[in-house]
């Protein structure tokens, strides 16, 4: 066998510029927007359910009641978590690459090759790659 199709990976890192931190902000503000509203319909749901169970005389309200403080408390620490991730974001310093994920590329690898060359990374900017590192 002369060469083989392997998979490489590929680190995508995004340069920080006033665009991305707008971007990736008002992401992240859509994000708290949609955990407000899942905290909100949370909140009603609880209430009710406390209230069923309280008029029924159901012996676990209190029980219940742990449960549903304990997931609501959760949900707000996400909450917490992406506000100040909002917060890291504008306080980027332009300039600075931020790693935005990863994916996945096929390359054909003969006997010879450097091996090296299955870890890239493609640097973006804006909507542009501007950088593309370790490729062989």
């Amino acid at each position: 066998m002369e060469s083989i199709q392997i998979l490489g990976k590929v680190n995508l890192k995004q340069v920080v510029d006033d665009e991305y931190k707008m971007k990736a902000s008002q992401e992240l503000q859509a994000a708290v927007a949609k955990v407000d509203e899942e905290l909100d319909n949370f909140d009603k749901n609880m209430s009710k359910t406390i209230t069923e169970l309280t008029l029924k005389g159901h012996p676990q309200v209190e029980q219940v009641r742990r449960q549903f403080n304990a997931e609501r408390e959760k949900i707000a620490i996400y909450k917490e978590q992406l506000t100040a991730s909002i917060k890291a974001i504008i306080d980027l310093e332009n300039g600075s690459r931020v790693d935005i994920g990863e994916a996945n590329f096929v390359k054909e690898l003969k006997v010879g090759d450097n091996f090296n060359g299955t870890n890239v990374e493609v640097v973006i900017q804006g909507d542009t790659v501007i950088e593309i590192n370790g490729a062989q």
